[in-house]
């Protein structure tokens, strides 16, 4: 089941529905995935938190084709829970992975293209999400006019260094962000984002530094041994004078 029409489905049994993947990804383009869905308090309100669970089982996998889809592409599922804390209920499932291409080839992410690109001091992120076919008129008329049009999910994804370069989302030292608009999905449009982290530093920059450093300490030595003499003089002299 791909992910964009997961999020729309969800959004058809709730017009208010709260969707979170987090992506903490390490310098070889591997890590985790954390799914978390939770309804809106209007479906709370008039169906409770059981009926919640029974719907999500509609459109959720179970978690025996879940686990072996990640088995064949040799990623792992950590946890795939469904719990209600404080009255709300949620789903969360943590998928770990070794490589970004590896998961794009399970089902559940069919709809992304995700490339990493590791350099000596650089990692580069694509990570491109569409409905690869849009919604019909008749799909769309099927949805409520509101559903889609104020739908949104949220996407964060954590880089193993700070982000220097963003096109398509918002940054925040080594996160990258979006909120995305699931109308504009089901219309057939694409969100692509690309992100450059720094990893690492050439060894120019580490000398420049390292002999910045350097004389800094030297020119504040200096002045300080300056300053310690001139009052010490200047101590000596008023001792003269009283005498």
């Amino acid at each position: 089941m791909r992910t964009v029409f997961f999020i729309i489905i969800i959004l058809a049994l709730s017009s208010c529905i709260r969707y979170n993947e987090v992506w903490r990804l390490n310098t070889q383009g591997g890590g985790t995935v954390q799914i978390i869905c939770e309804p809106s308090p209007d479906w709370l309100k008039h169906a409770g938190a059981t009926n919640w669970f029974q719907a999500a089982l509609l459109f959720i996998p179970p978690y025996k084709s879940l686990s072996q889809d990640f088995a064949r592409v040799g990623a792992k599922i950590n946890h795939c829970k469904f719990f209600t804390k404080k009255g709300k209920p949620k789903v969360d499932i943590l998928i770990s992975f070794d490589s970004l291409s590896q998961i794009a080839r399970s089902s559940l992410f069919s709809d992304r293209m995700l490339q990493w690109r590791k350099n000596p001091f650089t990692v580069t992120l694509l990570h491109r999400l569409s409905t690869k076919r849009p919604l019909g008129k008749a799909e769309m008329a099927c949805l409520d006019d509101g559903i889609l049009s104020d739908a949104q999910f949220d996407l964060k994804m954590f880089l193993p260094g700070r982000v220097i370069k963003i096109e398509g989302a918002k940054k925040k030292n080594n996160c990258v962000f979006i909120n995305a608009n699931l109308n504009k999905l089901a219309l057939g449009d694409a969100i692509t984002i690309t992100a450059v982290a720094r990893i690492a530093y050439p060894l120019w920059f580490k000398l420049l530094l390292s002999l910045t450093i350097i004389l800094f300490i030297f020119i504040l030595l200096f002045f300080l041994r300056k300053k310690f003499f001139n009052s010490k003089n200047a101590h000596t002299e008023l001792n003269t004078q009283s005498l």
